[in-house]
């Protein structure tokens, strides 16, 4: 191996030398870049290959090539530069082929290397290697995607991407994916092959008339009338083939998000008949999906084409008259309406008010039009329990800046109360609340929020905790002790903010000395908190004379309730001891922790240990 390795690394040594001699790098920088590259040669000759040592190499080499660059424009060297930058790229292109010869299985290794292919413009190299990667990975949908990709882009063949795609579609015929790459390439293949595809796209006026008019129906038996069922015929013939692959594509995959997508990208290549045919056929299909809803509201909302619909009963609305901004903007609100009367989901309601307010963004155009739809949306949203969060939080901010509205105060109070029953777990709606209650004086009202607030989000109510004391700490100071008192009683998460927080302020306001009194109580109080310790300890180093018997019982505690878990507690402990302690203790202290600590963290223990003993004056930066 090694005589490989160097046999690799002298045939570097001439373009290292060229770039050094053109002044592209210094003495210094090449042996590095010398020390660098043998090092990821040994890496990638071992005997057990690793994935990541050859990724780390291309990486390596496609950094150099990009500073390289960077240093010819910046210095204007123009010297040897195919022969140095070409001999870069032909050693990524050799590890790229190495990596998938011996990871064959793994998809980025091909991905990448097609994306260096192209970014290089290895053409040859990247067509080779399509074939094999499809001869490896047909079972993958994304392989034939790129396949078809690289056709069209880098070898301008669309009938070669076209076949590609259909014999990926014949191993995954409900391949979204590919389903998508076929119906785009039709239409693009429209465009590009119809001399006046505008004229081309609309039907004869008599037929567009056609279209435009309801269904004619006919009798059944039991003289029921039924929708005739129209003719495929009246689809002028570019589309034809697009709209074979969308009804193909419609029975493959019964999912309203991909027909989303094929309507959308109907809608680019400005299809009209085809996205008739397609909402038209969703509209059936899938009202019961919230998507659906969405999708119609916001074709109405840009204005765009919508087909005569079988059973009124489903949509409800005629937009055939809208017109203007003001006109679509209602009719899309019309839609959405119907749509949270027919599906009473949170999903519904939040695809409905996303969409208001992504239209009450713009402040320009009829604002109080667009605000008042959405307080509407809001409140009837707030009334039938289906608001998120963020919604909420919306609103409220909304209330909270409306200068202009003389209720909008009173209306706050009951949306945040209402806001916390509706979703009662929800830590930013109470602190909203409460943080509102603090404002406007309502104390006795806090108080009984407070309480539940904790009550029912408990572990998750810290914030309402520090809230609650900087609040006392403004308006009466008095009441600290009280609510630290409190806050220590609570679960871990809580209380292990709060115990070193009411160390600290004892400390502060009284004396060391009730600290410790303190510190001697909440230390044996469970649940146990490290961080009480740590505090404590951190407070009696600060003191201007250091009292060893109680600098040492914090130590001694956390070492008694954490030991057997933390080893850093334990070097803790000796760094103390051998900074402002008794040397001689640290002995004994070593012993107990190899004597106390999982048998799996000894030896970390161990290690810190003989590091500090070899180096003591390292305890200043370790402390």
């Amino acid at each position: 191996m090694a005589e490989f390795v160097e046999k690799r690394c002298e045939d570097m040594i001439p373009e290292l030398e060229q770039m050094e001699r053109i002044k592209l790098f210094d003495i210094n920088e090449i042996r590095s870049i010398a020390k660098k590259l043998k090092e990821f040669e040994y890496k990638i000759q071992r005997h057990v290959k690793c994935k990541e040592d050859y990724l780390r190499y291309i990486q390596y080499e496609m950094d150099l090539l990009k500073l390289i660059k960077q240093r010819r424009d910046k210095y204007a060297i123009t010297h040897k530069k195919s022969d140095i930058d070409n001999a870069i790229k032909n050693k990524v292109n050799l590890l790229y082929k190495e990596a998938i010869s011996k990871f064959q299985e793994d998809v980025r290794f091909w991905i990448a290397y097609l994306k260096f292919c192209k970014h290089m413009r290895f053409q040859n190299s990247g067509k080779k290697t399509i074939v094999k990667m499809l001869q490896v990975h047909q079972d993958k949908p994304k392989c034939w995607h790129i396949a078809a990709r690289w056709e069209i882009e880098e070898n301008k063949k669309i009938d070669t991407a076209r076949q590609l795609i259909l014999r990926g579609l014949h191993f995954h015929p409900n391949s979204q994916i590919l389903l998508i790459d076929i119906f785009r390439l039709e239409l693009d293949e429209t465009l590009k092959n119809t001399e006046n595809n505008e004229n081309e796209m609309q039907s004869s006026p008599s037929k567009k008339d056609d279209d435009d008019m309801p269904v004619p129906l006919k009798k059944d038996d039991d003289d029921m009338p039924v929708p005739l069922k129209k003719d495929d015929d009246d689809m002028p013939v570019p589309l034809k083939k697009a709209y074979v692959i969308y009804k193909a594509a419609k029975e493959s995959v019964e999912d309203i998000k991909f027909i989303v997508e094929l309507l959308n990208i109907a809608k680019e290549y400005k299809a009209e008949q085809l996205e008739k045919k397609i909402v038209s056929d969703m509209i059936q299909q899938y009202a019961h999906e919230p998507l659906m809803w969405d999708t119609m509201a916001r074709r109405e909302l840009e204005g765009l084409v919508q087909p005569f619909v079988f059973d009124e009963s489903i949509m409800e609305i005629d937009s055939s008259e809208q017109s203007t901004l003001r006109d679509r903007i209602i009719f899309c609100n019309k839609v959405y309406q119907t749509a949270v009367k027919k599906i009473k989901t949170e999903e519904m309601w939040s695809f409905y008010i996303e969409c208001l307010l992504e239209i009450n963004q713009d402040t320009e155009n009829l604002p109080n039009l667009k605000k008042k739809l959405l307080q509407n949306a809001l409140t009837q949203g707030h009334q039938a329990k289906k608001l998120k969060e963020k919604y909420y939080l919306h609103w409220i901010d909304m209330l909270s800046n409306d200068i202009k509205d003389e209720n909008a105060p009173k209306k706050l109070e009951e949306i945040l109360s209402s806001a916390t029953e509706n979703i009662p777990d929800c830590v930013s709606l109470w602190h909203i609340r409460l943080k509102h209650l603090f404002i406007t004086k309502q104390e006795e009202e806090a108080d009984s929020v407070f309480a539940k607030a904790i009550q029912i989000l408990g572990e998750k109510s810290l914030s309402l905790w520090r809230m609650k004391l900087l609040h006392a700490q403004v308006t009466n100071p008095n009441k600290i002790e009280e609510i630290f008192q409190a806050a220590v009683q609570e679960p871990l998460e809580i209380s292990k903010d709060m115990k070193p927080s009411y160390i600290e302020w004892v400390v502060l306001t009284k004396s060391i000395q009730a600290a410790r009194k303190i510190y001697e109580s909440l230390c044996l109080q469970p649940p146990m908190c490290l961080e009480l310790h740590q505090k404590m300890a951190d407070l009696e180093l600060m003191q201007p004379e250091i009292v060893l018997k109680h600098a040492r019982r914090p130590y001694e505690m956390a070492t008694l309730q954490f030991g057997k878990t933390n080893p850093k507690i334990w070097i803790d402990y000796i760094i103390f001891e051998m900074k402002h302690g008794e040397a001689k203790k640290v002995g004994k202290i070593h012993r107990r922790a190899v004597k106390t600590l999982d048998a799996a963290l000894t030896d970390t223990f161990i290690t810190e240990y003989a590091l500090i003993k070899a180096n003591p004056d390292s305890i200043k930066l370790v402390s």
